[in-house]
């Protein structure tokens, strides 16, 4: 990392990313000359306003013509797409005031307009930063990312807790890759690199995981590392799973908020599931009510989630459970090394009642029923362990 005076620079896959402050001032100035003979497009949600016009007279104290893109809040999906649309095509240039959704949407304008997009970030709160946009194949993404480090740490505290909840979910998302890269490479005793599972989880742990602190600074650069990463991997492993789907059941909170819930209910799932071993003895999961289940909470279509279920193969399933039985003691010792009991504590003091909305939208007995139902659509341990029929009960 790099310090021009103040300001912070970092090149992160392919993008020019800056930390500092009075940043709303600076960003004019790092417009591409060739984007400023036409018009620039600021995107933003109504609820970031204030912001977006800071940023706005900066661009009119430089002299450069741009198109505004206010975007109601409270429009669904498909209209928000619509919205933005209303962009004009001569726009050279456009600049999204926001986090992950308004990234999502610059890169799909950006893609068919054949523009380059920059991101003025107002909050640490998403890891979708640099991922394009699902909905188009080869999306753009920001050339340039910008915050401003005032506005990071005056932003909503389930914002901030939604930033800080993806980062220590992270640990779980590692702990599962280790596993899928157990089970799908053949040397069933060594990682990579003659690494055993332990020596893979541990340096990857180091590596790319921090622990909650502060510092809102480290938590944006790693936030923005983060996306990059997962851009580039497109892991997808049971915390994830499991995050879509408390998103879709409940839809009042922000996704990191889900993804640390999610988290944190499957770390201690995994551990007791991993202390048995009686598996075999169990009765089979029954597919066609967890898809009807998922189709009821969630709004999932039956017809899509027939393709999307049963990753397991014959093979499949006995290759993880050989793999579980084997290394069932190295995993636990893993898994010990996460200790959320402490870091869900810090957590949930981000916010002002305590994390106390978690009693008031899920009961103990949802969380369950809504994990094992991801366990139907998802691969690596929580996929095997739907498989086994140990998560019925909870249905």
């Amino acid at each position: 990392m790099t310090d021009f005076g103040g300001v912070q620079y970092e090149k992160i896959g392919e993008t020019d990313v800056y930390l500092g402050e009075n940043m709303a001032s600076i960003l004019p100035t790092m417009i591409p000359e060739e984007a400023k003979a036409g018009h620039v497009a600021v995107v933003y949600f109504d609820d970031l306003e204030g912001i977006a016009l800071k940023l706005m007279t900066e661009l009119k104290k430089s002299k450069i013509n741009f198109y505004e893109c206010k975007i109601n809040s409270n429009l669904t999906s498909d209209k928000t797409y619509k919205d933005v649309m209303q962009i004009p095509e001569y726009s050279r240039y456009l600049i999204g005031v926001g986090t992950g959704k308004t990234a999502a949407l610059c890169s799909y304008v950006a893609t068919l307009y054949n523009i380059d997009f920059a991101l003025f970030v107002t909050a640490p709160s998403s890891d979708r930063l640099l991922m394009g946009n699902e909905k188009l194949k080869d999306a753009k993404t920001a050339k340039l990312v910008v915050a401003d480090i005032d506005v990071l740490e005056t932003c909503p505290k389930p914002l901030l807790a939604a930033g800080w909840g993806i980062a220590l979910a992270e640990k779980l998302r590692i702990f599962e890759k280790c596993v899928a890269t157990k089970t799908d490479n053949k040397n069933l005793i060594q990682c990579k690199n003659g690494e055993s599972i332990i020596e893979t989880f541990d340096n990857e742990l180091k590596k790319f995981s921090i622990e909650l602190s502060p510092n809102v600074d480290e938590l944006f650069w790693y936030i923005v590392s983060l996306s990059e990463r997962k851009r580039k991997e497109k892991f997808t492993g049971g915390v994830d799973t499991f995050c879509e789907i408390l998103a879709l059941s409940d839809k009042s909170r922000h996704r990191g908020e889900y993804m640390f819930v999610a988290a944190y209910v499957l770390w201690g799932y995994y551990i007791n599931f991993l202390k048995r071993d009686a598996d075999d003895v169990l009765l089979p999961p029954d597919k066609i009510k967890s898809m009807k289940l998922l189709e009821k909470k969630c709004g999932l279509s039956f017809n899509l989630l027939l393709k999307r279920i049963d990753f397991l193969t014959v093979n499949g399933y006995f290759r993880i459970k050989y793999i579980v039985d084997e290394y069932r003691l190295d995993l636990l010792g893993c898994l010990d090394k996460i200790n959320y009991s402490v870091g869900q504590r810090r957590w949930r003091r981000l916010y002002d009642d305590a994390g106390f909305w978690l009693k008031e939208n899920f009961s103990s007995k949802e969380l369950l029923s809504i994990m094992a139902l991801a366990g139907e659509m998802s691969k690596g341990l929580l996929g095997y362990a739907k498989a086994t029929g140990a998560l019925e009960d909870y249905i």
